[in-house]
């Protein structure tokens, strides 16, 4: 199977993603950080599916080191994703244990230059961050999928850009705020 990324940016559905590649029999990556330290790491052979951070500062490393895979971009409309974000920043990272905490502010930082919520700052990254994904893939079109799970995106989209069968089972809307932490399900 071609290696598949989720290059959305975190709060718009990547576990989502996530759980609706195992519905599809991929092999989802439960965690993509080992990606910070090599992007051929022996453990990362065993999975189909990569989402969530780092992933989407990594897309053009990983467009190289895995020629012919497939990209999708989990979005949502900017001002739901600036809320989902300030909630994560300021009520759910202060949470995670400390050795977590310190893998999440590494990532944060290299990723948004910054390791706590500005508006301003994630509104202008936001948008920067889609501007730079459409240009890079504008001469690749079939190679990237837009979802937007909020705008009712779901199997009739993933589905065909997978090349697999559409499951007769709902799509999927994990990791909604009063759902347990992700983290503690690992």
């Amino acid at each position: 199977m071609t290696k598949v990324f989720g290059i959305g940016l975190q709060r718009t559905g990547t576990t989502s993603l996530h759980q609706a590649g195992l519905l599809l029999g991929l092999r989802a990556a439960p965690m993509s950080v080992a990606f910070l330290d090599n992007l051929h790491a022996p453990t990362l052979q065993q999975f189909d599916l990569f989402s969530d951070n780092p992933i989407p500062q990594l897309y053009p490393q990983l467009d190289l080191a895995y020629p012919n895979s497939k990209f999708i971009l989990t979005t949502r409309p900017v001002e739901a994703w600036l809320t989902s974000v300030h909630w994560l920043f300021t009520q759910e990272v202060p949470k995670l244990p400390p050795a977590l905490r310190t893998t999440a502010d590494e990532v944060h930082q290299q990723l948004y230059d910054r390791t706590t919520f500005d508006a301003q700052h994630f509104r202008a990254f936001w948008h920067a961050y889609h501007t730079n994904v459409d240009a890079y893939f504008a001469q690749r079109p079939a190679d990237l999928l837009r979802l937007d799970f909020s705008a009712g995106d779901g199997w009739e989209k993933l589905c065909p850009f997978l090349g697999v069968p559409i499951p007769d089972t709902p799509f999927p809307h994990a990791n909604k705020r009063r759902q347990k932490r992700w983290w503690k399900s690992y």
